[in-house]
C-alpha cells in the first residue's frame, strides 16, 4: 500500500489517526503508479514509513498526479447524474463514481484528486508531505 499524508501516520493507531479531522490521507495499491519513479529511487527502500518529500518531490508528485488527472478527464463524456464537483485548475468537474456513472474513470480522478489536495495542502502551508509504503497497514 501507498499513503500519502498531511502528517506522521504511524506514531499513533489508525483509529487516533483517522479520527483526527486534521489529518488527511489517501491510500493507493503498489501497482497504481502514483509516485514518480524519482521519488521512489531517492527513498531507496522498498517499505518505509513517514518519509517526509523535500518541496521540490512534493511538486513533483503533485505535477504527477495532475497529469494523470487531466489523462483521466480528456477521456470523460458529459455526465448527467453528477453526485460531486471538484474544482480541478479553475475548473468544476461533476463526478459520478457510482457504478451506474458514464465515467468509469470517475473513481480515479476522484481518488488522484483527494491527493492532488494534499499536496496543495502541504506546499501551501510549507510543511512536509509523507509518504509510506508497506505491504499492510
Amino acid at each position: 500500500m501507498i499513503h500519502i499524508t498531511n502528517t506522521i501516520r504511524f506514531n499513533q493507531s489508525f483509529d487516533d489517526f483517522t479520527r483526527n479531522p486534521k489529518n488527511r490521507y489517501r491510500t493507493f495499491g503498489i501497482e497504481d503508479d502514483v509516485v514518480p519513479k524519482r521519488i521512489l529511487k531517492r527513498i531507496g527502500k522498498k517499505e518505509f514509513k513517514d518519509e517526509p518529500l523535500t518541496k521540490e518531490e512534493s511538486l513533483e508528485l503533485k505535477q504527477h498526479l495532475e497529469n494523470k488527472i487531466k489523462e483521466l478527464v480528456s477521456t470523460r463524456v458529459p455526465e448527467p447524474d453528477v453526485r460531486t464537483k471538484i474544482d480541478f485548475l479553475g475548473e468544476i468537474i461533476g463526478i459520478n463514481f457510482t457504478p451506474f456513472g458514464k465515467n468509469h474513470q470517475d473513481n480515479w480522478i476522484s481518488m488522484f484528486f483527494s491527493a492532488y489536495k494534499i499536496c496543495e495542502e502541504c506546499l501551501e502551508e510549507h510543511k512536509p508531505l509523507y509518504l509510506s509504503i508497506s505491504e499492510h497497514d
